[in-house]
């Protein structure tokens, strides 16, 4: 017996406009890295598969985002470039494009809704505008995070479509990915914020 597992997921995908200037933001009582090895060893000691995964970030090239308070990390946020693959969770060919795009982004919970996930991507934006003034850097995130999808909007991302990934588990080749993006599809309705 073959054991195959299809899995589905969807992405809705944002652009940076060409004209986005970064605002002066929120100032925070933490600090934050760009880390290195090292680095990713200290915070990450805790959880051996984010240091590995983190690391081969890093091997890769990506530019990453640590914020801590005293010894621990609080929250991350990850960025591949043109000159490096692409995010490892979208499909072959959209990894080969050569625009920045922001990923694996975390922030642990009791540290949630205080701007740490806006200022990240807000901060790699401003690299890869500083290192290329025309560079296209792009972001996804899933249709059901919501308070993903406010704070991506509020730093200036426009929506540009939905990419549909569908990965399978082959014996002895591991996972294959493919997908699609279709860029003319329209992200689903936010839900309206309630002022209580």
């Amino acid at each position: 017996m073959i054991n195959r597992v299809l899995i589905r997921r969807c992405f809705l995908a944002y652009q940076l406009p060409s004209t986005w200037r970064q605002s002066n933001g929120a100032t925070f009582e933490y600090k934050y890295v760009v880390p290195e090895q090292d680095q990713v060893r200290h915070f990450f000691r805790h959880d051996q598969l984010r240091v590995k995964t983190f690391c081969k970030f890093l091997a890769y090239g990506y530019r990453g985002i640590v914020w801590y308070d005293a010894d621990e990390w609080i929250s991350y946020a990850w960025m591949s470039t043109p000159a490096t693959p692409g995010p490892p969770h979208l499909p072959h060919w959209i990894k080969k494009l050569p625009v920045y795009w922001i990923f694996c982004c975390r922030t642990k919970g009791r540290y949630q809704g205080r701007g740490l996930f806006k200022a990240s991507i807000s901060l790699l934006a401003r690299w890869a505008r500083e290192k290329d003034p025309n560079a296209q850097i792009y972001i996804d995130t899933e249709p059901n995070n919501i308070p993903s999808r406010r704070a991506i909007e509020s730093v200036g991302f426009s929506p540009v479509g939905v990419i549909t990934t569908m990965n399978l588990n082959l014996p002895k080749v591991n996972w294959v990915l493919w997908g699609k993006w279709d860029k003319e599809a329209s992200h689903p309705e936010m839900p309206k914020e309630i002022d209580l």
